[in-house]
């Protein structure tokens, strides 16, 4: 039972780090204390035999490890922050938590065009527009959707920032 919990949870947060909400880190720890870290970037790919798990890296030699010597496998630097900050500027979310109304408000200037896209934390698409907004701040009801935590994805032009928010 615990090896599907292992595997389970591995292919979700490898699933969501590879669906743009940038897992940046996979750490194995071993139940001796050894830890080892990959960036998911060098991952090949993960395969599941029967009790073990092998990292096939994009260089090397693939890892194995017994799924009865891992302590926990732990992935890094998932979004989880309230507002976000690139490289071209930044979006807030408010209220966060959030029970009708969501504000996105958008600290780049210009009228370029956005998509915005709210995600439930599996990844699945809950909704979707396009806006070619004329002020700093998007209104998205969000009254029908079930409590639980929501990915904000707003996309500009070249940028593409995701950010938490929580629905109460």
């Amino acid at each position: 039972m615990r090896q599907k919990k292992v595997k389970l949870s591995t292919l979700l947060l490898l699933g969501l780090g590879l669906t743009g909400l940038e897992a940046q880190t996979m750490h194995v720890k071993q139940t001796s204390g050894t830890q080892t870290s990959y960036l998911l970037s060098n991952i090949h790919n993960l395969n599941f035999s029967p009790g073990n798990i092998t990292v096939a890296k994009t260089v090397g030699i693939p890892d194995t490890y017994a799924l009865s010597d891992i302590r926990y496998l732990k992935f890094q630097d998932l979004t989880t922050a309230i507002a976000s900050v690139d490289k071209q500027g930044a979006i807030q979310l408010y209220p966060n938590p959030v029970a009708d109304v969501l504000n996105i408000q958008l600290t780049n200037e210009g009228n370029q065009l956005c998509i915005i896209e709210l995600l439930t934390i599996d990844g699945r698409l809950v909704y979707k527009e396009k806006q070619n907004p004329h002020e700093n701040v998007i209104q998205v009801n969000v009254s029908l959707l079930a409590q639980g935590i929501y990915f904000c994805k707003v996309c500009k032009g070249t940028t593409t920032t995701t950010t938490k928010f929580i629905k109460q």
